[in-house]
């Protein structure tokens, strides 16, 4: 399995994963042109060899470019009721006629080569959820844009071999920032983002004692830096148990550019 985090941040996210002759699209938050610019600098892929999106929640930030995809591939869409009949109302008629598949948090179903679980996540948002991808050669977990990580989510994503893991701000460059009061409410509830020292707690109670490589994900623009998200996760990591430091691996997502292609295979863990 390979994947590539194609944008990640609060002005867009999308993530490319293929198995096989599976190829998909985790949301597609930035314009269509950039995700074909930045499928073929990662990945040498066209836009119309993807045969699904997955839709993870309604917000701009991650269906932008929904429109495009569907125009330029004959992907199927995966997602669920309450996240649709958002997206569907911006959408030119007939466009997605008979390309929907609804799906509930919970629910795993196979596409193609790879084994996904839809998640139910806390997040202002009409039905969100996020995803476990497994396959033989290796699991992924994609789980951003909550408020805080619960126990059943917790057994649900454990054993991965990778995360992309949301490390969205720092909680006093939040406070002390120019956001106002009702917007840093909402970032920091239970309804929100994780914050740097969140993530490392929940990354804690989840690796295990195998290796993994995390990415850092949904990184705020205002309120983080990826230099002090990389440093809080470590030393928080590092506080909680020694032997993280070693044990996880942690990588950097970008706005502007996609990650290189990461191949996971069992050899890894």
């Amino acid at each position: 399995m390979q994947f590539s985090v194609l944008a990640s941040g609060s002005s867009g996210n999308s993530l490319y994963l293929r198995e096989g002759n599976t190829r998909l699209l985790l949301d597609a938050g930035i314009s269509g042109r950039q995700i074909q610019t930045r499928l073929a600098s990662a990945a040498n892929v066209q836009v119309g060899e993807l045969q699904a999106l997955l839709l993870t929640h309604e917000h701009v930030d991650h269906i932008r470019g929904v429109q495009q995809i569907l125009k330029q591939s004959q992907a199927m869409v995966y997602t669920t009721e309450g996240t649709w009949q958002h997206v569907v109302a911006s959408l030119p008629e007939n466009l997605s006629d008979g390309r929907v598949f609804f799906i509930h948090g919970g629910e795993s179903f196979n596409l193609g080569e790879i084994r996904v679980t839809p998640f139910t996540i806390s997040h202002d948002a009409e039905e969100p959820v996020a995803y476990r991808f497994d396959t033989p050669q290796g699991s992924l977990a994609v789980v951003t844009d909550l408020g805080y990580v619960s126990d059943p989510i917790k057994e649900i994503i454990a054993g991965c071999q990778c995360y992309v893991f949301e490390s969205n701000h720092d909680v006093e460059m939040l406070r002390a920032g120019r956001y106002p009061w009702s917007v840093k409410r909402r970032i920091i509830g239970d309804k929100g983002h994780l914050s740097n020292t969140d993530a490392a707690i929940a990354l804690a109670d989840i690796v295990g004692n195998q290796g993994v490589d995390v990415y850092l994900a949904h990184l705020s623009a205002e309120n983080n830096h990826p230099d002090l998200a990389e440093l809080t996760v470590q030393s928080v990591l590092q506080e909680i148990q020694a032997r993280f430091t070693e044990q996880v691996t942690l990588h950097r997502t970008s706005r502007e550019t996609a990650s290189g292609l990461h191949t996971l295979s069992t050899g890894q863990v």
